[in-house]
């Protein structure tokens, strides 16, 4: 059984067309399980009239405006099935996606070295893959080597074992409306690898209002400090294998701390301290560049 997982928030204009998408997908052995991170636009009505409709298994639960981070944490506790595949609220499913899904997750089922399978996404409005294809298909490899050793680009569509998801929660603060998604997938990756297709998992089609254009906004500034942080406290990359990305891991740190004013010096272990201060003069260049532009 799968559970396809969706968080969402305020987004009950774009939810009815991945209904559409899940409903007409042919396969019946799943859970929709949606966690409203306290919409105000009506979803809670509009995904209640769903499961009146009974055309497929709905779980509907509405918690405070936590992220999709916590939402996700949320998500894995609750959620029956044995694969979980995150689909967003704003992203459609394709023709068979569930399908191809179980196919594949049947093959790697078994196999504990194996978290679980990623897919391609395409743009909804295009034939256009978003990054690139993977160089071969059913192709077994980390997921940070994907992106830090392969230097592959785009937005993957991800379907992990759910019972190793609960192994490795999101870590949460209040105050912190998002965590990059690294913090977790890396940090399997130490231990798993993924099962990557060259499928076209689902479409998405990124949103004025979402993540991508927060850039220079004060909440996400610290919770990018607060993701770097995580990923230094949990030596996510190594430095015999992720030198570059373990010496940035540290301005980047730096920098949004100082531009946040959210310190977490005194929380880094005596070696990370060392070298956050080694980093600092390179954090400190950024953060005079980049200080007049942040906004609340």
């Amino acid at each position: 059984m799968q559970t396809i997982f969706t968080p969402t928030y305020n987004r009950a204009h774009l939810l009815p067309r991945l209904y559409q998408s899940i409903i007409c997908q042919g396969f019946e052995n799943f859970e929709w399980l949606i966690v409203d991170d306290g919409s105000t636009d009506g979803t809670e009505e509009l995904v209640n009239g769903w499961i009146g409709e009974n055309k497929c298994s709905i779980r509907y639960f509405k918690t405070n405006n936590g992220g999709k981070h916590s939402a996700i944490n949320f998500g894995v506790r609750q959620a029956k099935g044995e694969v979980f595949f995150i689909v967003d609220s704003d992203d459609v499913l394709a023709d068979n996606a569930l399908g191809n899904i179980e196919t594949y997750y049947q093959s790697i089922k078994d196999n504990e070295n194996i978290c679980g399978v990623i897919g391609l996404s395409q743009y909804l409005n295009t034939n256009t893959i978003v990054g690139n294809y993977f160089p071969k298909n059913s192709w077994e490899v980390t997921f940070a080597d994907v992106y830090l050793k392969y230097h592959l680009e785009g937005d993957k569509s991800v379907a992990f074992k759910t019972e190793i998801l609960k192994k490795y929660p999101f870590p949460e603060k209040e105050g912190i409306r998002f965590v990059f998604e690294a913090v977790v997938w890396h940090e399997m990756s130490k231990k798993y690898k993924v099962l990557a297709i060259n499928d076209k998992i689902q479409m998405v089609e990124y949103q004025v209002s979402g993540v991508s254009n927060s850039s220079y906004k004060r909440w996400y500034i610290q919770s990018l400090a607060f993701s770097f942080f995580y990923l230094i406290k949990n030596k996510t990359y190594p430095f015999t294998k992720y030198p570059h990305h373990f010496l940035w891991n540290y301005i980047h740190l730096g920098i949004n701390s100082l531009l946040s004013g959210d310190s977490y010096f005194n929380q880094l272990y005596l070696i990370d301290k060392f070298l956050y201060l080694i980093c600092y003069p390179r954090a400190f260049y950024t953060y005079l560049k980049l200080k007049d532009k942040i906004h609340d």
